[in-house]
């Protein structure tokens, strides 16, 4: 198991942003009765999960709920293709001081 930074003193990894990304997603885009389907490596852009509005949503969860700034340059289709490969960013992301929230 990868390990990341802490968090309000609990260690986060990459499986806990797995976990929260498949809540959130789960909860704020899919109807109640296609949630159970969501798993790490369901495609979301590809299935219409994600659009664009949608990733604009997420990434204010992302800063504003995980605590961390995702630069324009990594909002792609290779970054964003499913919630494994997401965790795998934010966790690289959680290790770079300049990926803080607090940036602006």
């Amino acid at each position: 198991m990868k390990t990341g930074i802490r968090r309000k003193g609990i260690l986060v990894t990459e499986e806990d942003y797995a976990s929260a990304l498949i809540k959130f997603i789960g909860e704020e885009f899919l109807p109640e009765d296609e949630r159970t389907k969501l798993n790490d490596v369901s495609p979301l852009m590809e299935s219409g999960v994600l659009d664009s509005l949608r990733v604009a949503l997420l990434l204010t969860y992302i800063r504003d709920e995980l605590g961390l700034y995702v630069s324009p340059a990594k909002i792609d289709f290779d970054h964003f293709k499913d919630i494994r490969t997401i965790a795998g960013m934010l966790h690289e992301l959680s290790l770079d001081p300049d990926a803080q929230k607090e940036r602006t």
